[in-house]
């Protein structure tokens, strides 16, 4: 039986999963750690993998679901733009539209993990469990009869709805900042081609590989697209040539340790000619992810704001 697309949630989605189907079979192999024992890999479809139910919903059902107003339109135009990267020859051709669209996925692959879901709840229960002075302040100018006398009251009775709210609305928002996409838009786009490697690219549940800023001079940004293909992203053209002074087992290798090294849950491969690899690598980064960084920032400030 299918799964229902409206309650599985896919973290990693089904239309670039679709890139490392092995044919005639339309399966791809998923390695994952099974009911707390080892790592092994399993052939299964790209909707029977990379997602959990109700993952981008509130947990109270206070507000509408994430999944189908913002996830899948997002994945949607995803698709559409991964087409230019299909096409022959080594010109990218994208619309505005496309260009964004990319940049917007790139941004949800970073953020919409279920790790990243929790420590975004742990962020916003952070900065939610106690009323601010403007908070307060705010209460008693838009107090109206019939409401609770105190805006301790009334955060009593409405914090957990807000909260919940908040939490997609915070998600939302960091995928969809203008800030962070511009940048991305501005750097120059590149796809390597590495059929000729070695070993084919692996993917996973982490599939970006970047530096820790997008600011610093030799920023780059890095994603399997297909198992002979990778995206590479560049703030100054002398950075994607140092790149391209490796070879192709060279960056086909580094590329898969990353992308390996910081799975959560999920490896996906095409066949099942790097069992071994995959074993031996998957999940070993201690790297902090993107929302665990925005967290520590966070709690910086926090700790600022306490002692001024």
């Amino acid at each position: 039986m299918p799964n229902n697309p409206s309650h599985d949630h896919h973290f990693t989605p089904v239309f670039y999963l679709e890139n490392w189907i092995n044919d005639p079979e339309t399966k791809l192999v998923e390695y994952a750690r099974r009911k707390h024992g080892p790592i092994t890999g399993r052939w299964t479809g790209p909707r029977g993998t990379g997602y959990e139910k109700y993952l981008y919903d509130t947990f109270d059902g206070s507000a509408p679901s994430l999944e189908a107003s913002f996830m899948m339109p997002v994945d949607t135009y995803a698709a559409e733009a991964m087409k230019v990267f299909m096409q022959p020859g080594g010109q990218l051709d994208w619309t505005r539209l496309q260009r964004s669209s990319w940049s917007r996925f790139i941004m949800g692959m970073l953020m919409r993990h279920p790790d990243d879901i929790a420590e975004l709840k742990q962020l916003v229960d952070d900065d939610w469990t106690n009323l601010t002075d403007e908070m307060r302040e705010q209460y008693v100018q838009r107090w109206q009869e019939g409401m609770p006398e105190t805006a301790e009251e009334w955060w009593k009775q409405n914090r957990e709805a807000y909260r919940e709210a908040a939490r997609l609305q915070w998600l939302r928002g960091m995928i969809d900042n203008e800030g962070v996409g511009s940048r991305i838009n501005a750097m120059s786009w590149n796809v390597a081609n590495v059929r000729n490697g070695k070993h084919k690219l692996l993917t996973s549940d982490r599939p970006v590989c970047m530096t820790d800023s997008l600011d610093e001079l030799d920023a780059f940004i890095m994603m399997p697209l297909t198992p002979t293909k990778l995206f590479i992203a560049v703030r100054r053209m002398e950075t994607l040539a140092k790149i391209r002074e490796l070879t192709t087992d060279e960056l086909v290798a580094e590329v898969n340790l990353e992308v390996v090294q910081n799975a959560r849950r999920f490896v996906f491969a095409s066949d099942r000619s790097q069992d071994r690899f995959v074993l031996n690598h998957f999940g070993r980064s201690n790297q902090p992810s993107w929302m665990m960084r925005l967290a520590e920032k966070r709690a910086r400030d926090r700790r600022a704001r306490s002692a001024a």
